[in-house]
């Protein structure tokens, strides 16, 4: 029995006292973050090619409302609330660079670490990344945006105490004339 195996038969005992669909439910879940925790650096620096994110600008913000294109930043930091109006991706001109024909395709709910100190929201993409539905992923020259939402930004509202982890959903669009060449250019950032 590895290393995983072991894992998830310690969380089904802690579970035994549940109702099976709860334990089904948190078994899956704890499946899914276990694999995914598991995905190798190269793998998510691949992925990270294809999967970009996309911001929405925040009240008291200058720019317009809508999706932007953010300036890369570590895969492992977030870059859900170090988005200011600097942090837009320009094109070579000095113009923002737009966010054209997107299709909704998806979305999924992601779990996510704490950052800093407990209770501090800091999403990554790397994370994003590794919690990606597969399915998405079998056409390997897919290209897909990503945008964050949190219902709330109440420690309560987003936190799941059985899994120890802040809850979000990941709407993912995909981008009808692919990624601009200004983003497959970008820098990957994996620190």
């Amino acid at each position: 029995m590895n290393e995983f195996e072991k894992k998830l038969r310690r969380l089904k005992q802690a579970l035994s006292s549940r109702c099976s669909m709860v334990q089904n439910h948190y078994l899956a879940l704890a499946r899914m973050l276990m694999e995914k925790e598991q995905m190798p650096t190269e793998d998510i620096v691949k992925l990270a090619q294809r999967i970009k994110p996309l911001m929405r600008p925040k009240e008291g913000s200058s720019l317009k409302k809508g999706l932007y294109w953010s300036k890369p930043v570590p895969l492992t930091q977030s870059f859900y609330f170090n988005f200011v109006d600097s942090s837009v991706l320009r094109d070579k001109n000095g113009e923002i660079l737009a966010v054209e024909a997107l299709e909704k395709v998806s979305e999924f709910v992601c779990y996510h670490h704490y950052g800093g100190y407990y209770g501090c929201l800091r999403p990554s993409m790397d994370e994003i990344i590794q919690q990606f539905p597969t399915y998405l992923l079998k056409d390997e020259k897919a290209e897909y945006a990503v945008e964050l939402v949190f219902p709330s930004l109440e420690l309560h509202e987003v936190l799941d105490f059985y899994l120890d982890r802040h809850v979000s959903t990941v709407v993912v669009y995909r981008l009808k004339n692919g990624l601009p060449q200004e983003l497959k250019e970008q820098e990957i950032i994996y620190k």
